[in-house]
């Protein structure tokens, strides 16, 4: 079998969310021969959070997933995700291509496909990528005086790092990754915790002032987490 692939792909990190764990594995070890890196998620419901930590290259999704299907992932997905999305489901029907593409999928393979075809689906994704913007730029975001890698799990206001719980890292890229974007209440339960918001939990409320708190502590003067009052949390940059 030739596991030969392009120098588009080396190095690259895909996150295969496929709940059938033997096929799962079966990718999973093709593909490490091919120079990539595969993390593996087995619920759709914890696909928006790995991606924020992962930030992967590529993502493959299947759409039969526990916690949640694959066309509400892909949804979720692109509120922080740019990259290609490739969707791997047993269903081959029309209307199935069709709600991928609309969810904001950019390629659809029903199984059963063989790894030869879905790697070179990847190659081809992966090229026409490759001019949007360089795997450095993708995994370092900045605004204002904080920079995030979210690669590293790392923080930095003026080029010095601080240090944020996991969870306050995830919320501030969260938020850095939507500049300017109101994000609800409910938008951050399901992205960073899995679940509904049920309309009177204040946990993350707490967490978030705690953020705002020790950003304001180290210094922080022209980026500010809002809080816009019936909606939700947007986080702007003073220019």
């Amino acid at each position: 079998m030739n596991n030969t692939v392009g120098a588009v792909s080396e190095f690259s990190t895909i996150m295969l969310v496929e709940d059938d764990k033997v096929l799962s594995s079966l990718l999973k070890a093709y593909l490490e021969k091919s120079s990539h890196v595969v993390h593996q998620v087995f619920r759709g419901d914890q696909a928006a959070r790995n991606q924020i930590k992962i930030q992967p290259d590529l993502i493959i999704l299947d759409v039969g997933l526990p916690g949640k299907d694959g066309y509400k992932v892909c949804h979720e997905l692109r509120a922080t995700y740019s990259g290609p999305i490739l969707f791997l489901t047993s269903n081959n029907s029309e209307a199935e291509h069709l709600a991928a593409f609309n969810v904001g999928g950019d390629a659809y393979l029903a199984k059963p496909a063989s790894p030869q075809l879905i790697s070179a689906n990847i190659e081809a994704l992966l090229r026409r990528t490759k001019d949007r913007k360089q795997a450095s730029s993708r995994k370092k975001l900045t605004v204002g005086e904080i920079t995030v890698i979210p690669s590293e799990q790392q923080c930095e206001v003026n080029g010095v790092e601080i240090s944020l719980s996991v969870f306050e890292f995830e919320l501030l890229s969260l938020l850095m990754f939507n500049t300017g974007k109101v994000l609800t209440r409910d938008d951050i339960y399901k992205l960073l915790l899995g679940r509904e918001y049920d309309g009177s939990e204040r946990s993350v409320d707490v967490r978030l002032s705690r953020l705002r708190d020790k950003l304001i502590s180290q210094g922080v003067t022209q980026t500010q987490i809002k809080t816009v009052w019936g909606k939700g949390y947007l986080l702007s940059a003073i220019d």
